[in-house]
């Protein structure tokens, strides 16, 4: 099992690296985290060693494989949630969100499928963002 950090972490470089088109700079992502750059330069070595990502010190980080599918299911349930509290809970949508980052990271795949179910397997979270990554 993953940590939440590390998650986050995954989470952060997929998001950035999906919108920039490029890899993530340690600063870049020390800022976006709101963390030292040395926290970043050090939990990169560790998600490098650990075959998530690939990091080349001055060049930034990408995703491997691995990597990619957490972050990709770490966001699918953050959205998931985020439909739950706000459609059915009727929660406004900021706090909704900071709910979901919270929950995402505790819930079971088994119980994110049923949440999903249940809200009627929508396409989009409430951000209009697809819940189904590719």
């Amino acid at each position: 099992m993953v940590s939440q950090n590390i998650e986050d972490y995954l989470e952060n470089i997929f998001l950035f690296i999906r919108e920039n088109k490029r890899p993530i700079k340690t600063t870049e992502l020390a800022k976006l985290m709101n963390v030292q750059p040395a926290a970043v330069t050090s939990m990169a070595k560790k998600l490098h060693g650990d075959g998530l990502i690939d990091y080349q010190p001055y060049i930034g980080i990408n995703l491997k494989e691995s990597g990619e599918k957490i972050a990709k299911e770490t966001i699918r349930k953050h959205r998931i949630i985020e439909c739950f509290l706000t459609e059915i809970l009727g929660l406004d949508l900021e706090f909704a969100q900071e709910e979901a980052c919270k929950i995402e990271h505790a819930v079971s795949d088994k119980t994110i499928e049923k949440l999903y179910e249940f809200i009627d397997r929508p396409e989009k979270c409430p951000h209009g963002y697809k819940i189904n990554l590719k």
